[in-house]
């Protein structure tokens, strides 16, 4: 501030200070009790040089009056009151603060010096009673006559920075109680009961939340206000011309915090907030949720009627709604979490009911099944075809038996309705003799087995049919995983029980995958195993039974060396339900369950793959089966054999190695299958030109669209659900190599076709090319002899002919070398991409002779194709970029490349004409142009040739642009990698 006021003549002891030194030396002091400046005594005017020499806040009083006299750092502090204050009686300046700061003045008056620290006071300066913070301090001041004349008064102001910490707790507070909330109502009365003891900033908060439709916004919460009051209405109608009390439609419309003046108006009458005077002003704040456009809510909040409506308090506002709309969004997320959860507990239990009844059911057609399966079985002079069926059914009637019992076991112990019944029991026989019954699968399979169980020292009380199914699901888990090395069962006593530990030497389990192996229907995916089928349920049915026995299960694994499961259980039955134990022992023998776990575990070992031929072949197709499961393979096999030749393999691996054997003419193939599945086989099939056509059927028992859509996306011809019958099976496979033979001779003739026009097409554009010399040579033969006789015009025409003979023999061209691309072979090496790309740089530029255009290469990942073919690719796409881009005042090429999952992708960007994006399926076309052959020159053939070239080697072209704003052309090729996928096994 600049005091505009005449300086009177300058008494030469106030040298220097600031704006205050000036206003002291101009004020007429001859109307105050210290009289004119020349009069006041050497003491006063040696302080009042201190004051204003010194940067901090300084105030002194001087004399009977207690006139104030204050320096550039003092004068903010005045506020409004300055510059009336200076020289006024300081008690009736800061009069409002005499309640606080009176008798520390009084004692400085008096000759002690007193020093007040961090006080809270009210002061009037800008016409309100404002709160206020300082410390400071009263030193009393003699003359020379050694008598206290007056009082020396630094300060310092700390309103903001006690504010600030203040409204820290308030914000720290709220976080921990709304933070803790787990519903929105919760959330809204607990900040509502913060709001209530934080009325210094907060004198009064309305909560409205805002319905769905945007319609009315409804009280849910308040503090400081009754609900109900005209200014704290339980309903607002957002939809109403009036926007008062709050402007809440206007917050929802724009997301703004709105401020509203004149409040206490609307609350005369009331008591609100810590002090008598009302509330004058309030904000209108957004309550926010994440993903939601508009606010879902409005917190009203009042402003201090003795604090000023700030920045700092607009902004501790602000985050108070949004400390509000966090506690309310995570209140929201626990709510859905709990409607979730409860939906899933809901689904959980009809699944689980589901699953009882539905296995309930299957007994019953399944006993009769077995039962006459069994009684045919058993007769004598069965012949081997009628034998082996008999057989098929039987084995996969069992199989569904014991998916049956497992899932009606599941639902059992979930429900807790499992009638288990717990006997004392020699567990190291009864766990010999299960172990045993896997013997001969596993030594079959090429492992070594070991069964170390010694007797132990007390019996342990178990469900026999618990422990049946715990050891046999190991067991079965063991060999599934497992291709070389060893399993072993061992079990030993400890203190207080007995330790079961199965370990094996297969694939392992991923440690990302360890916390999840006993949780039902789960299944580590992409695992290497015997076969795909299974339920998932195994493991974590063992998981319940061994709980139920009041035991523990451990796993432990090393991916790629094997897996270790190890059971725990306690001696005596204190542990076990008292109704489910029985002192009886029971020592029959091993059920006919495991005899099913036995039997399904033999359908995974190996087998010796051969083609079967029919006596009676009608055709000579040959079809190869690809299924993991032994029966449904004989089965497949028997079925096609008396009408093809037939070759069986057990999953999509071996169905590779077939086929580069001796390629097939159809493949039969299960989606579900150990080491590659018929997805996989689709894909990698479809890679190699080879057998890009090759017809593939695929067998699924997920039935439904979108288990079809997803085969047939997989580049599949037909897609088959379980059951099938055995005709449909043998029509499909029928049409469709009725169709491939078909599509092959097509094939042929259009090949041959195409070598025919290839030839033709050779022919006419070298017969064209000497017609075209002769006319170019004749032309300039009659130029040069009879130019002078032809005048201007008859050489302007020449010169048209010669220019448009020139463009013919580019065309010519141009086709000529479409034409040979066509039959061109591909010969893929590796090599440098950016030393391709920079010589053809330097050869366009010297061919035009220099370009003023900045060519810049970024990164270039190396190719793997044909290094003659993709450069002409590089010298079209680039030549092109130089030719649009040419008209600019500063053209620019950039070329850059980089790798993204199977393929390699490459760019060439200009800052040219570009083009209308609608247009681009005509770029690729033959002599399709977007630009005037005038302004741009070209045959229109160059991009058909890059599209032909990338597409010989498996690629994609594609363009961006927008019009005047230059184009972008990419193309992408299948790195060495992926292009030679197929010729290698699968893992």
């Amino acid at each position: 501030m600049t005091t505009d006021i005449k300086l009177s003549a300058l008494d030469g002891w106030l040298i220097g200070g600031g704006e205050m030194a000036k206003l002291i030396k101009a004020k007429d002091w001859s109307g105050t009790p210290l009289g004119p400046i020349g009069t006041w005594p050497q003491s006063l005017r040696t302080v009042v040089s201190l004051v204003q020499a010194s940067n901090s806040p300084i105030s002194l009083a001087w004399g009977p009056g207690h006139i104030q006299v204050y320096n550039d750092g003092y004068w903010p502090i005045c506020g409004a009151k300055h510059p009336g204050s200076m020289g006024q009686d300081y008690r009736e300046c800061w009069a409002s603060a005499f309640p606080v700061i009176g008798a520390g003045y009084a004692s400085a008056w008096a000759g002690n010096t007193a020093y007040l620290e961090n006080m809270r006071m009210f002061l009037d300066r800008y016409g309100f009673l404002e709160e206020t913070w300082f410390t400071f301090s009263f030193s009393p001041i003699t003359d020379e006559s050694g008598q206290v004349a007056g009082v020396f008064h630094p300060v310092t102001e700390l309103t903001s920075q006690s504010l600030s910490q203040r409204r820290t707790k308030t914000l720290r507070d709220l976080a921990a109680s709304a933070g803790k909330s787990k519903t929105a109502q919760e959330v809204f009365e607990a900040s509502a009961h913060l709001f209530s003891e934080s009325n210094l900033d907060l004198p009064f908060v309305l909560l409205y939340v805002v319905d769905e439709a945007g319609c009315t916004a409804q009280l849910v919460a308040q503090a400081g206000l009754p609900a109900g009051t005209p200014m704290s209405p339980t309903l607002v109608d957002l939809n109403a011309p009036d926007l008062r009390p709050w402007p809440i439609s206007a917050l929802l419309r724009s997301g703004l915090a709105q401020q509203v003046d004149d409040v206490a108006s609307g609350l005369v009458g009331m008591t609100v907030g810590p002090y008598p005077e009302l509330p004058n002003a309030a904000f209108v704040l957004p309550i926010t949720l994440p993903g939601r456009e508009r606010p879902v809510g409005a917190m009203v909040a009042g402003v201090s009627s003795r604090l000023r409506a700030d920045d700092p308090y607009r902004s501790f506002l602000e985050l108070v709604a949004a400390s509000v709309s966090a506690a309310l969004a995570n209140a929201r997320a626990h709510e859905d979490e709990r409607r979730k959860s409860a939906a899933l507990a809901e689904i959980d239990r009809a699944k689980t009911a589901f699953f009882s009844n539905v296995s309930h059911e299957f007994r019953t057609p399944l006993t009769l099944l077995l039962g006459p399966l069994e009684t045919l079985l058993a007769r004598p002079r069965l012949d081997a075809e009628t034998q082996e069926r008999l057989g098929q059914m039987h084995r996969n009637a069992l199989r569904l038996l014991r998916l049956v019992n497992a899932l009606l076991d599941f639902s059992r112990v979930e429900a807790g309705r499992h009638s288990a019944r717990f006997v004392p029991t020699d567990l190291a026989r009864y766990t010999v003799d299960l172990a045993s019954a896997f013997r001969s699968a596993l030594e079959k399979a090429g492992l070594s087995f070991t069964v170390d169980c010694p007797p132990l020292p007390v019996s342990i009380y178990v469900d026999r049919d618990m422990w049946e199914k715990i050891v046999m699901n190991l067991l079965s888990n063991a060999l599934k995983f497992t291709f070389e090395g060893a399993v072993s069962v061992r079990l030993a006593p400890t203190q207080g029980g007995a330790c079961l530990t199965v370990k094996d030497t297969g694939v392992g389990i991923p440690q990302s995958e360890l916390s999840k192996v006993f949780q039902r229907f789960h299944r580590v995916e992409g695992a290497r195993s015997r076969s795909h089928e299974g339920t998932g349920i195994g493991l974590a049915l063992v998981h319940e039974f061994v709980t139920l026995h009041g035991g523990e299960i451990r796993v432990a694994s090393d991916e790629g060396k094997g897996t270790e499961f190890t059971i725990a259980l306690r001696a005596g039955s204190g542990h076990l339900p008292l109704k489910q134990v029985a002192e009886s022992s029971d020592t029959g023998a091993v059920s006919r369950g495991a005899a099913a776990y036995l039997d399904e575990a033999l359908q995974w070992l190996p087998y010796e793959s051969q083609t079967v031929a029919s006596t009676s072949v009608k055709s000579s197709a040959r079809v190869l089966v690809a299924d993991d499961n032994r029966d449904l393979r004989t089965f497949l096999t028997s079925l096609l054999a008396p009408h093809y030749d037939v070759q069986p393999v057990a999953d999509g691996r071996e169905a590779l190695a077939a086929v580069r054997v001796r390629k097939p003419d159809l493949i039969l193939s299960d989606v579900m299958m150990p080491n590659l599945d018929g997805l996989g086989l689709v894909r990698a099939l479809r890679e190699d030109p080879e057998t890009r056509t090759l017809p593939v059927i695929l067998l699924s028992a997920r039935a439904g669209q979108e288990a079809s859509l997803e085969g047939l996306s997989a580049g599949a011809d037909d897609y088959l659900a379980k059951p099938f019958t055995s005709q449909e099976l043998l029509a499909r496979v029928r049409t469709h190599l009725t169709m491939a033979r078909a599509r092959d001779e097509l094939i042929a003739k259009l090949t041959e076709a195409n070598e025919d026009l290839g030839a033709f097409n050779s022919s006419v554009s070298h017969d064209l090319r000497a017609p075209l010399r002769a006319l170019d040579g004749f032309a300039c033969m009659l130029e040069e002899d009879h130019g002078p006789e032809l005048g201007d015009e008859g050489r302007r025409k020449i010169s048209i002919i010669r220019d448009s003979v020139r463009k013919a023999g580019t065309i010519v061209d141009a086709l000529l070398s479409l034409s040979r691309i066509g039959y061109q072979g591909v010969q893929r090496t590796r090599f440098d991409t950016r030393t391709l790309v920079a010589q053809v740089c330097a050869d366009l530029t010297a061919t035009n002779g220099g370009t003023n255009a900045e060519i810049s290469m970024g990164s270039l990942p190396e190719t793997w194709g044909d290094h003659a073919l993709l450069r002409q690719v590089w010298v079209n796409l680039i030549s092109n970029a130089l030719k649009y881009s040419g008209t600019r005042p500063r053209p620019r090429v950039q070329v850059y490349g980089f790798d993204a999952d199977e393929e390699s992708v490459f760019c060439v960007k200009d800052n040219g004409v570009g083009f209308d994006m609608s247009n681009v399926d005509r770029l690729f076309g033959i002599f399709q142009r977007l630009h005037h052959a005038e302004q741009f020159p070209g045959t229109g053939v160059g991009l058909v040739i890059v599209k032909r070239i990338v597409g010989k080697h498996l690629g994609r072209v594609w363009a961006e642009s927008t019009l005047d704003e230059g184009a972008a052309f990419f193309f992408s090729l299948p790195r060495e990698n992926m292009l030679e996928s197929h010729n290698q096994d699968q893992p």
